[in-house]
């Protein structure tokens, strides 16, 4: 099993390095550590973490900012913030980001245990979305199982499917899955799509994925696997 990487962001440094002690003595991980948003990315671009913890108010780059540019091309690790009171409008923002958690200052060791146990028991449970009980897609790894066989993706195919999936039995126009898969690089085409859904199909199980005339497509998928 790999060893976790958590990196911890937080400009104040008794309370940074009183927290990644209490993290060396009690958890089986490795830890980064940086003092503001602009050292938080340059070590999320270096070390690839899986678990950030960070402050928002923080000078040079506050750690809003960081998480924003994060999620640019990032919606997978987890982010865990810690925030003062003062810092309500920035949370408010943070929190559409995809947070894991968040807790408001000071941190007590318990709540800090409680936070990163959480996120290393999360990291440890596969992320499976089920399309029928053989077929499932594995949230984490980008992974479509079939009969536990791996089903080679190419790069739009998955993009169509992390997008179907994200809302699962939800109609999405062609319009909507265009550009999440080209993200507005090229102008809109309704064949392309019909061709990228033609070509995911053939990977899919019969009738995972239905299309709405006129409409557009979703796909179906089980609540368990049971």
């Amino acid at each position: 099993m790999k060893t976790i990487k958590i990196l911890y962001v937080e400009d104040e440094i008794t309370i940074r390095k009183n927290h990644i002690l209490y993290m060396k003595n009690n958890f089986d991980v490795t830890l980064y550590e940086a003092t503001n948003g602009i050292e938080g990315f340059k070590a999320y671009k270096e070390y690839k973490p899986d678990i950030i913890i960070t402050d928002l108010h923080m000078p040079q780059m506050c750690g809003l900012e960081m998480i924003e540019e994060i999620r640019k091309e990032d919606t997978m690790t987890k982010i865990i913030v810690f925030s003062a009171h003062s810092d309500q409008e920035r949370l408010l923002r943070a929190i559409k980001l995809n947070l894991t958690d968040y807790k408001i200052k000071p941190i007590k060791r318990a709540t800090l245990y409680e936070v990163v146990e959480k996120a290393l028991n999360d990291l440890q449970t596969p992320n499976l979305l089920f399309l029928t009980k053989e077929c499932y897609f594995n949230i984490d790894t980008k992974e479509l199982i079939n009969n536990e066989q791996p089903i080679k993706l190419t790069k739009n195919e998955a993009l169509l499917l992390e997008s179907l999936i994200s809302k699962p039995n939800t109609l999405f126009s062609s319009h909507e899955l265009f550009n999440a898969v080209w993200d507005y690089e090229k102008e809109y085409s309704l064949d392309s799509i019909r061709t990228l859904v033609k070509k995911l199909r053939k990977k899919l199980p019969p009738d995972t994925i239905e299309n709405i005339y006129g409409a557009g497509y979703k796909v179906h998928t089980l609540a368990s696997k049971d």
